[in-house]
């Protein structure tokens, strides 16, 4: 396996800024920080293209730079997206286990999800992600995963995330004028909460509140699934624009008050 097929490098596509992670997976799975870099965005409005040039160069600046650090070539990109065209919703599906000895294979694992996923959606949408929140093997319910377990009836919970085809066809398009090929499409909360949450905390019950500029992303979990997603349209740039407003001065001025001055208490 080369150096390179060991790399994985991650693209997250905000309003304010565009940055770029490259990381080497090691021999124990973790992964291993090659080169990482950010530069201002432009040609998006709350997690949105709205200019494709711009964008187009917004990403081979932050790629670029990431690559002089890094020392290599990017190829592909696993990018993430966001937006307030982003939905989500619960669904559950039902299979017959096809083994004749009884045994659920990986076959009916992904029989059981395509059965659940195959949500009603409309023509200019489209699933993300279709999430397991738990298994049920004939009645018995809390299964974080079958394969391997003897059963007749296989069900499960899952929660299905869904959004605009032209979103993500315009961060694809943007990203092949770069030079780049897409890997995958990853909803940012669940990539930034794979970043920041272990385990413990999914089971014991936590929401994830990932404020950006343009929008703040949400991800709940309980029982080690996640059970709530949603991207709201109201962010950091809108704590700018109430300072400029409030206090008369341009935006420039309103973002250096709030970085500079700006305090979250909890009590």
């Amino acid at each position: 396996m080369s150096a390179e097929s060991r790399c994985i490098v991650g693209l997250d596509l905000g309003t304010t800024k565009i940055s770029t992670v490259i990381a080497e997976i090691t021999p124990n799975k973790m992964p291993r920080i090659l080169g990482f870099a950010s530069c201002a965005s432009q040609g998006l409005r709350r997690g949105v293209i709205t200019d494709v040039e711009k964008t187009v160069k917004s990403v081979e600046k932050a790629v670029r730079q990431a690559e002089l650090m890094a020392g290599m070539e990017v190829r592909e990109v696993f990018v993430g997206i966001a937006g307030e065209h982003v939905s989500s919703q619960d669904s559950s599906g039902v299979v017959a286990v096809a083994g004749g000895d009884g045994r659920i294979t990986e076959e009916d694992r992904q029989r059981v999800l395509e059965s659940a996923g195959a949500v009603k959606t409309p023509i200019d949408r489209e699933v993300l992600h279709v999430l397991p929140q738990e298994f049920i093997v004939d009645g018995r319910r809390d299964i974080a995963d079958p394969v391997g377990m003897l059963g007749v009836r296989l069900e499960v919970q899952v929660h299905v995330v869904s959004g605009a085809v032209t979103a993500a066809q315009n961060i694809c398009r943007s990203i092949h004028r770069a030079g780049l090929a897409v890997r995958d499409i990853a909803l940012e909360p669940l990539a930034s909460s794979a970043a920041v949450l272990n385990s413990d905390e999914r089971q014991m019950g936590v929401c994830l509140v990932d404020i950006g500029g343009g929008t703040t992303d949400i991800a709940i979990f309980t029982e080690g699934a996640i059970r709530y997603t949603n991207v709201i349209p109201v962010a950091g740039d809108q704590v700018t624009n109430d300072i400029a407003v409030a206090l008369r001065t341009p935006t420039q001025c309103a973002e250096e008050i709030k970085i500079e001055h700006g305090l979250v208490a909890m009590d």
